[in-house]
Protein backbone atom coordinates (compact mmCIF):
# COMPACT_ATOMS: atom_id res chain seq x y z
CA UNK A 1 0.00 0.00 0.00
CA UNK A 2 1.10 3.46 -0.80
CA UNK A 3 0.42 6.59 1.39
CA UNK A 4 1.50 10.27 0.18
CA UNK A 5 2.40 12.20 4.02
CA UNK A 6 2.93 15.88 3.77
CA UNK A 7 5.54 17.19 5.18
CA UNK A 8 5.31 20.60 7.26
CA UNK A 9 9.10 21.33 7.79
CA UNK A 10 9.50 22.33 4.28
CA UNK A 11 7.98 25.85 2.52
CA UNK A 12 7.22 23.83 -0.37
CA UNK A 13 4.72 21.22 -0.55
CA UNK A 14 6.86 18.00 -0.48
CA UNK A 15 5.32 14.61 -0.30
CA UNK A 16 6.93 11.32 0.99
CA UNK A 17 5.95 8.01 -0.67
CA UNK A 18 6.28 5.72 2.09
CA UNK A 19 5.46 1.85 1.62
CA UNK A 20 3.32 0.06 4.39
CA UNK A 21 4.43 -3.75 4.11
CA UNK A 22 2.17 -4.61 7.71
CA UNK A 23 -1.08 -5.57 5.97
CA UNK A 24 1.03 -7.28 2.70
CA UNK A 25 0.16 -11.14 2.95
CA UNK A 26 2.92 -13.66 3.21
CA UNK A 27 1.35 -15.21 -0.13
CA UNK A 28 1.13 -12.06 -2.76
CA UNK A 29 -1.79 -13.98 -4.40
CA UNK A 30 -3.51 -15.43 -1.18
CA UNK A 31 -5.92 -12.18 -0.96
CA UNK A 32 -6.41 -11.87 -4.64
CA UNK A 33 -7.41 -16.22 -4.52
CA UNK A 34 -9.67 -14.99 -1.48
CA UNK A 35 -11.44 -12.55 -4.18
CA UNK A 36 -12.16 -15.07 -7.04
CA UNK A 37 -13.95 -17.37 -4.66
CA UNK A 38 -15.81 -14.59 -2.52
CA UNK A 39 -17.01 -12.86 -5.98
CA UNK A 40 -18.16 -16.34 -7.13
CA UNK A 41 -19.84 -16.91 -3.67
CA UNK A 42 -21.60 -13.57 -4.13
CA UNK A 43 -23.06 -14.59 -7.83
CA UNK A 44 -24.21 -17.99 -6.54
CA UNK A 45 -26.13 -15.49 -3.52
CA UNK A 46 -27.30 -13.23 -5.90
CA UNK A 47 -28.47 -15.99 -8.66
CA UNK A 48 -30.51 -17.98 -5.39
CA UNK A 49 -32.18 -14.62 -4.96
CA UNK A 50 -33.47 -14.18 -8.79
CA UNK A 51 -37.19 -14.44 -9.78
CA UNK A 52 -36.99 -11.88 -12.93
CA UNK A 53 -37.89 -15.18 -15.55
CA UNK A 54 -41.38 -16.02 -15.90
CA UNK A 55 -41.27 -19.05 -16.75
CA UNK A 56 -38.71 -20.98 -14.73
CA UNK A 57 -38.18 -22.00 -11.62
CA UNK A 58 -34.85 -21.06 -9.44
CA UNK A 59 -33.77 -24.42 -7.37
CA UNK A 60 -33.40 -22.42 -4.48
CA UNK A 61 -37.35 -21.95 -3.91
CA UNK A 62 -38.67 -23.67 -0.95
CA UNK A 63 -40.05 -26.47 -2.88
CA UNK A 64 -36.47 -26.98 -4.21
CA UNK A 65 -34.04 -25.78 -1.63
CA UNK A 66 -33.11 -28.94 -0.23
CA UNK A 67 -31.68 -29.87 -3.50
CA UNK A 68 -29.54 -26.61 -4.44
CA UNK A 69 -26.34 -26.42 -3.68
CA UNK A 70 -23.76 -23.99 -3.27
CA UNK A 71 -22.41 -23.98 -6.95
CA UNK A 72 -23.98 -21.47 -9.90
CA UNK A 73 -25.91 -24.09 -11.37
CA UNK A 74 -26.91 -27.80 -11.37
CA UNK A 75 -23.44 -28.19 -13.76
CA UNK A 76 -21.28 -26.25 -12.24
CA UNK A 77 -21.73 -29.35 -9.08
CA UNK A 78 -19.65 -31.92 -11.48
CA UNK A 79 -17.45 -29.79 -12.55
CA UNK A 80 -16.59 -25.89 -11.26
CA UNK A 81 -13.01 -25.36 -11.03
CA UNK A 82 -12.22 -21.68 -10.39
CA UNK A 83 -9.21 -21.78 -11.97
CA UNK A 84 -10.14 -24.33 -14.96
CA UNK A 85 -8.22 -23.78 -18.40
CA UNK A 86 -11.80 -24.26 -20.14
CA UNK A 87 -15.43 -23.52 -19.74
CA UNK A 88 -17.57 -25.28 -21.67
CA UNK A 89 -21.24 -23.90 -21.72
CA UNK A 90 -24.40 -25.48 -22.45
CA UNK A 91 -27.79 -23.79 -23.37
CA UNK A 92 -29.89 -25.02 -20.54
CA UNK A 93 -29.30 -27.60 -17.78
CA UNK A 94 -33.08 -29.27 -17.85
CA UNK A 95 -36.56 -29.07 -16.44
CA UNK A 96 -38.12 -28.96 -12.68
CA UNK A 97 -39.02 -32.77 -13.58
CA UNK A 98 -35.98 -34.24 -14.21
CA UNK A 99 -33.95 -31.62 -11.30
CA UNK A 100 -35.83 -33.57 -8.74
CA UNK A 101 -35.82 -37.07 -10.54
CA UNK A 102 -32.40 -36.97 -10.14
CA UNK A 103 -31.59 -35.04 -6.62
CA UNK A 104 -30.61 -32.08 -8.27
CA UNK A 105 -27.87 -33.41 -9.97
CA UNK A 106 -27.17 -34.79 -13.37
CA UNK A 107 -28.21 -38.49 -14.86
CA UNK A 108 -24.59 -39.35 -16.05
CA UNK A 109 -25.25 -41.89 -18.49
CA UNK A 110 -27.05 -39.61 -20.75
CA UNK A 111 -25.45 -39.66 -24.16
CA UNK A 112 -24.66 -35.88 -24.36
CA UNK A 113 -22.52 -36.18 -21.48
CA UNK A 114 -20.79 -39.22 -22.56
CA UNK A 115 -19.90 -38.03 -25.55
CA UNK A 116 -19.14 -34.80 -24.47
CA UNK A 117 -16.41 -36.80 -22.18
CA UNK A 118 -15.05 -37.93 -25.47
CA UNK A 119 -14.57 -34.86 -26.78
CA UNK A 120 -13.04 -33.66 -23.80
CA UNK A 121 -10.35 -36.60 -23.84
CA UNK A 122 -9.84 -36.24 -27.41
CA UNK A 123 -8.17 -32.71 -26.97
CA UNK A 124 -6.16 -33.95 -23.80
CA UNK A 125 -8.72 -33.28 -21.07
CA UNK A 126 -8.78 -36.61 -19.06
CA UNK A 127 -12.10 -35.72 -17.08
CA UNK A 128 -14.84 -38.29 -16.11
CA UNK A 129 -18.21 -36.85 -16.61
CA UNK A 130 -19.59 -40.14 -15.38
CA UNK A 131 -19.05 -40.07 -11.39
CA UNK A 132 -19.02 -36.96 -9.42
CA UNK A 133 -16.07 -36.14 -7.30
CA UNK A 134 -12.63 -33.94 -7.84
CA UNK A 135 -13.54 -30.25 -9.08
CA UNK A 136 -10.76 -29.43 -9.56
CA UNK A 137 -9.17 -30.83 -12.63
CA UNK A 138 -9.17 -27.66 -14.94
CA UNK A 139 -12.74 -27.32 -16.13
CA UNK A 140 -15.35 -25.52 -15.46
CA UNK A 141 -19.12 -26.65 -16.60
CA UNK A 142 -22.27 -23.92 -16.56
CA UNK A 143 -25.36 -22.93 -18.69
CA UNK A 144 -26.42 -19.94 -20.26
CA UNK A 145 -29.80 -19.88 -18.19
CA UNK A 146 -29.37 -20.82 -14.77
CA UNK A 147 -32.77 -21.80 -13.61
CA UNK A 148 -35.54 -25.18 -14.47
CA UNK A 149 -37.87 -24.79 -17.33
CA UNK A 150 -41.37 -27.34 -17.02
CA UNK A 151 -42.22 -29.34 -19.54
CA UNK A 152 -39.37 -31.82 -20.14
CA UNK A 153 -36.10 -31.57 -21.56
CA UNK A 154 -36.80 -30.45 -25.28
CA UNK A 155 -39.39 -28.01 -23.98
CA UNK A 156 -38.78 -24.61 -25.60
CA UNK A 157 -37.02 -21.65 -23.81
CA UNK A 158 -38.15 -17.77 -24.06
CA UNK A 159 -35.74 -15.38 -25.60
CA UNK A 160 -36.30 -13.65 -22.60
CA UNK A 161 -34.79 -15.85 -20.34
CA UNK A 162 -31.32 -16.11 -22.07
CA UNK A 163 -31.40 -12.06 -21.84
CA UNK A 164 -32.15 -11.91 -18.07
CA UNK A 165 -28.90 -14.53 -17.82
CA UNK A 166 -26.47 -12.45 -19.61
CA UNK A 167 -24.74 -10.95 -16.43
CA UNK A 168 -24.89 -14.28 -14.86
CA UNK A 169 -22.92 -15.53 -17.75
CA UNK A 170 -20.57 -12.64 -18.01
CA UNK A 171 -19.45 -12.63 -14.66
CA UNK A 172 -19.02 -16.35 -14.63
CA UNK A 173 -16.34 -15.53 -17.24
CA UNK A 174 -14.85 -12.58 -15.78
CA UNK A 175 -14.33 -14.63 -12.27
CA UNK A 176 -12.92 -17.84 -13.73
CA UNK A 177 -11.16 -16.44 -16.87
CA UNK A 178 -10.43 -19.45 -18.60
CA UNK A 179 -7.74 -19.90 -21.17
CA UNK A 180 -11.09 -20.68 -23.62
CA UNK A 181 -14.76 -21.13 -23.53
CA UNK A 182 -16.68 -23.43 -25.86
CA UNK A 183 -20.26 -22.55 -26.41
CA UNK A 184 -22.27 -25.75 -27.04
CA UNK A 185 -24.46 -25.13 -29.55
CA UNK A 186 -25.72 -21.84 -31.43
CA UNK A 187 -27.79 -20.43 -28.72
CA UNK A 188 -25.55 -20.54 -26.22
CA UNK A 189 -22.88 -19.11 -28.42
CA UNK A 190 -25.05 -16.23 -29.14
CA UNK A 191 -25.95 -15.43 -25.52
CA UNK A 192 -22.23 -15.23 -24.80
CA UNK A 193 -21.41 -12.67 -27.75
CA UNK A 194 -24.33 -10.51 -26.46
CA UNK A 195 -22.59 -10.72 -22.51
CA UNK A 196 -19.95 -9.00 -23.82
CA UNK A 197 -20.84 -6.61 -26.32
CA UNK A 198 -20.88 -8.40 -29.71
CA UNK A 199 -23.27 -9.47 -32.97
CA UNK A 200 -23.93 -12.90 -33.40
CA UNK A 201 -22.12 -15.36 -35.48
CA UNK A 202 -24.14 -17.82 -37.67
CA UNK A 203 -23.08 -21.32 -35.90
CA UNK A 204 -22.14 -22.73 -39.13
CA UNK A 205 -19.82 -20.07 -39.93
CA UNK A 206 -18.30 -19.48 -36.21
CA UNK A 207 -17.29 -23.55 -36.30
CA UNK A 208 -15.15 -22.60 -39.26
CA UNK A 209 -13.32 -19.96 -37.21
CA UNK A 210 -9.98 -21.24 -36.10
CA UNK A 211 -9.03 -18.73 -33.66
CA UNK A 212 -11.82 -18.14 -31.71
CA UNK A 213 -13.09 -14.22 -30.69
CA UNK A 214 -11.48 -12.88 -27.83
CA UNK A 215 -13.84 -12.04 -25.06
CA UNK A 216 -11.67 -10.44 -22.43
CA UNK A 217 -7.42 -10.11 -22.42
CA UNK A 218 -6.38 -13.78 -23.41
CA UNK A 219 -10.10 -15.29 -23.04
CA UNK A 220 -11.09 -16.77 -26.44
CA UNK A 221 -14.98 -18.06 -27.43
CA UNK A 222 -15.19 -21.35 -29.72
CA UNK A 223 -18.37 -22.34 -30.84
CA UNK A 224 -19.19 -25.78 -30.98
CA UNK A 225 -22.38 -28.04 -32.48
CA UNK A 226 -24.40 -29.48 -29.17
CA UNK A 227 -23.18 -33.60 -28.79
CA UNK A 228 -26.40 -34.57 -27.91
CA UNK A 229 -27.41 -37.86 -29.60
CA UNK A 230 -30.33 -35.46 -31.91
CA UNK A 231 -27.37 -33.69 -33.45
CA UNK A 232 -25.03 -36.82 -33.17
CA UNK A 233 -27.26 -38.70 -35.44
CA UNK A 234 -29.07 -35.36 -37.75
CA UNK A 235 -26.60 -32.65 -37.48
CA UNK A 236 -22.62 -33.53 -36.65
CA UNK A 237 -21.75 -36.83 -36.41
CA UNK A 238 -19.00 -37.74 -33.63
CA UNK A 239 -16.03 -38.37 -35.73
CA UNK A 240 -16.87 -34.85 -37.86
CA UNK A 241 -17.06 -32.87 -34.05
CA UNK A 242 -13.84 -34.35 -33.04
CA UNK A 243 -12.50 -32.44 -35.89
CA UNK A 244 -14.18 -29.00 -34.89
CA UNK A 245 -12.81 -29.66 -31.25
CA UNK A 246 -9.07 -29.90 -32.84
CA UNK A 247 -9.16 -25.74 -32.90
CA UNK A 248 -10.49 -25.50 -29.46
CA UNK A 249 -7.17 -27.82 -28.54
CA UNK A 250 -4.45 -25.88 -30.33
CA UNK A 251 -6.13 -23.04 -28.44
CA UNK A 252 -5.99 -24.40 -25.10
CA UNK A 253 -1.94 -25.28 -25.43
CA UNK A 254 -0.43 -22.90 -28.37
CA UNK A 255 1.95 -20.13 -26.93
CA UNK A 256 0.11 -17.89 -29.91
CA UNK A 257 -2.34 -16.63 -28.05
Amino acid sequence: MLRFLKCPAVHEELYIITWFFQNTPANPFANKMETKHQQYDDLVARRKKCCVCVGLCNPSVKELRHLDSDQIGPWTRLHGDLNARLMVIGQDWGDVNYFVSNGGLDKLNNPTMKNLELLLNSIGISVSLTSYGNCDVGLFLTNAILCLKTGGMQAPIDATWMTNCLGFLKNQIQIVRPRVVVCLGAKAFDATLKGFGLESIALRDAILDKEGIEILDGVRVFAAYHCGARTINLNRDLRTQKADWKRIEYALYSKEY
